[in-house]
């Protein structure tokens, strides 16, 4: 059975399977999915992140101490290799983290020049109501699918993910040539009704 989405994104993939048929708008379809579904849900949980004074970045760094365990501690490079946070500014991020009283710096007792960063027991609290929450909010937003279907979507995007966490190969490393523009693509438009 077919399913047919109704979404933002389907009608956008029509258009371009209408303007421009000789490109594969299947690709497009995942990534604007996928895209979009992660600005939409960092919206939300910001939302619902706010009233504890934190930000979707400051969350998943609390959050991401939290998990790894006690002594709840990581080195910057290292919160950044194992959370959802990008490399821009992880800096300043621990700056505001540790000015609300969360998190502290130590020194990295396996080198001189480095830190660790550590939740402080405020930051440990606040991690678990943060993320009691966070799972919480989240599960009435994946509703629309139901068990089967949540896992399935779950399996394939972890497959597609790590794909793309994966170092390229040799041969991949070169960016893929633009495709050329069919014959005739420049030919008139038929007239729509």
């Amino acid at each position: 059975m077919a399913i047919k989405s109704t979404d933002f994104i389907s009608s956008m993939i029509d258009d371009w399977r209408r303007e421009r048929p000789d490109l594969d708008a299947g690709v497009l379809e995942i990534f604007a999915r996928v895209n979009r579904l992660s600005a939409l849900l960092t919206k939300r949980s910001e939302q619902w992140l706010a009233p504890l004074e934190l930000t979707w970045e400051s969350f998943s760094l609390l959050v991401t101490l939290r998990r790894v365990g006690a002594p709840y501690e990581l080195r910057p490079g290292e919160l950044l290799s194992v959370s959802l946070l990008t490399s821009g500014a992880i800096t300043n991020r621990i700056d505001r983290v540790e000015a609300q009283g969360w998190v502290e710096r130590r020194r990295d007792p396996d080198d001189r020049r480095g830190v660790v960063v550590r939740l402080t027991p405020a930051g440990r609290k606040l991690a678990d109501q943060a993320i009691a929450l966070h799972f919480a909010q989240l599960r009435p937003l994946m509703a629309a699918l139901d068990k089967p279907e949540f896992k399935t979507a779950g399996v394939l995007l972890g497959k597609l993910l790590g794909s793309l966490e994966a170092p390229p190969k040799p041969s991949e490393a070169r960016a893929a040539p633009l495709p050329r523009k069919p014959r005739g693509a420049l030919a008139k438009k038929p007239a729509r009704a």
